[in-house]
């Protein structure tokens, strides 16, 4: 990291916001649509946002892998607008 002697905290800013930025962590070709099948088979008559809530509230009750999708769907598909 390099700063600079003038105008040290809105370089040390510029420099923090480039390197928080990250890619969109894209899914496997193989692994889409996991997750729903999931919760068509598991959880049947619910939205795949509100299987992913109820997986991330109870955590215990599911395998990591289930956990670990309820994660991202939760956190990448079911934004509130």
């Amino acid at each position: 990291m390099i700063l600079v002697k003038t105008g040290l905290i809105k370089t040390f800013l510029i420099i923090n916001s480039i390197m928080a930025k990250k890619e969109f962590p894209e899914i496997k070709e193989k692994n889409e649509g996991k997750f729903t099948a999931w919760v068509e088979k598991n959880m049947p008559g619910k939205s795949t946002c509100a299987a992913a809530s109820a997986v991330i509230k109870n955590k215990k009750k599911y395998k990591p892998a289930v956990v670990k999708m309820a994660n991202y769907a939760n956190n990448f598909g079911c934004k509130k607008k």
